[in-house]
Formats: C-alpha cells, sequence, structure tokens
C-alpha cells in the first residue's frame, strides 16, 4: 500500500493532500473558504498538480512530499524532520510548534499547563517548550534559526470567571514568555475565544493551519 503525504502551491494556493493507494483521501486547502466545494473539491489545479505526481504521468515541480506524520498527544511533544505535525483537540490546552525551515525540523509540544515541572513533566508549558528546543538541536536544528508559532487556549467552560480557572488564557501567557525568555522569535499565533483547534504544522512552507473544531473556520498563519 503506497501512502503519502504532498504539499502542493501555485500562485492561487496552497494544499496538503493525505492520499492512500495512489488516491487523494483528504486535504487542507488555503482556498477551501473561497472554494465552492471547499475540502470536497475533486478538480481544481492543485488538485491536478498532485493526481500527475501520484501517477507519474506529468513532473511537477510545485509537489513536495512529506516523510509521514506526528501528533502529540496531551503533555506530550514530537520532533521530526520533514514531517507533518498535529496537534488535536485542543481546548485550554496549548498546540507549540517549534521549527527550523532550513533543516526541515520542527516539533510540536501539546501543553495541558502553564509554568514549569520539577520533575520534567512536559505537560507544562516551559517544561515542554525547553525540552522540545533540546533535542530539536541534538538532531541538527540551528539555535539561530528556530522558530515558533503556537494556536489554542480557548476558556471552553464560559461559566468560569475566576482569573485561576482561567486556564487558556494561563497557558498562552506562559507560553509567550517563555519563547520570549528563550529569544525565540513568535512568527504567528491564534489563541483565546471559546472554541476548540486543531493545529497542523507542514515544514515544506512553515505553515500552521488552525482549524477550528465547531465552527469549521480554517486559517492558515
Amino acid at each position: 500500500m503506497s501512502s503519502d503525504i504532498l504539499f502542493v502551491s501555485n500562485g492561487s494556493g496552497k494544499a496538503i493532500f493525505l492520499t492512500g493507494r495512489d488516491v487523494l483521501v483528504k486535504s487542507f486547502c488555503s482556498l477551501s473558504d473561497t472554494c465552492s466545494s471547499r475540502d470536497s473539491c475533486r478538480s481544481c489545479s492543485l488538485i491536478n498538480a498532485a493526481k500527475n505526481h501520484l501517477t507519474g504521468t506529468k513532473s511537477e515541480s510545485n509537489v513536495k512530499e512529506l516523510d509521514g506524520e506526528l501528533s502529540a498527544g496531551i503533555g506530550e511533544y514530537k520532533i521530526g524532520r520533514n514531517v507533518l505535525l498535529k496537534g488535536m483537540g485542543l481546548g485550554s490546552c496549548i498546540g507549540v510548534i517549534l521549527s527550523d525551515v532550513s533543516t526541515g525540523i520542527c516539533g510540536i509540544a501539546h501543553v495541558l499547563l502553564p509554568g514549569a515541572s520539577e520533575k520534567g513533566e512536559t505537560k507544562y508549558a516551559e517544561t515542554a517548550i525547553e525540552k522540545m528546543f533540546e533535542d530539536m538541536v541534538k538532531m541538527g536544528a540551528r539555535k539561530s534559526r528556530i522558530t515558533a508559532k503556537f494556536a489554542g487556549g480557548a476558556q471552553v467552560f464560559k461559566h468560569m470567571n475566576l482569573d485561576m480557572l482561567k486556564i487558556g488564557d494561563r497557558n498562552a501567557i506562559s507560553v509567550e514568555e517563555t519563547l520570549v525568555k528563550k529569544n525565540i522569535p513568535i512568527l504567528a499565533k491564534d489563541v483565546g475565544g471559546d472554541v476548540g483547534r486543531n493545529v497542523i504544522f507542514n515544514p515544506a512552507d512553515g505553515s500552521m493551519i488552525v482549524k477550528y473544531t465547531t465552527k469549521g473556520d480554517v486559517l492558515w498563519l
């Protein structure tokens, strides 16, 4: 069974295609908000380029293959090279992405709580970011080229008004403070609100895709 993850871009937009048995299975497209077919479109220049690549009927220079995917569960971080990264079901949690686009090395942390852990638990923002950063450098990422993007931190339980219970806000603040302290440039963020998110990172161009779990809105950052 052949399974590939393709990134396709052209002057009109860009898309990630998940494939199986040389068939397009699922897509994430930057044009989904303006396309009448949204993510179920069967024919456009992006889809045609992906199909041509899969069938080998035409060489497409604007198609790149990714080397698989990694998903970080709650309190985990995952790192890899040239892989699609996922952080799913983010409510008050934050999906923190670090990447060095020059080497293709990237990582995602699924942060549950603010602050640091004396026991090294990576569910805490500061601990997760520091450990992920160190492991990326060991893999070959260059410290000076590592940048960050993050999303999440929703207030999913609207009736909780006490500041100490607003974990989403506290997570977002803790993540940003840690990144600033480590001099890691923040290129994009999408935090707050009252709707959960799924986050996907594409190392081919450094884009973070944020999909809202109930509204269905999609952001490419």
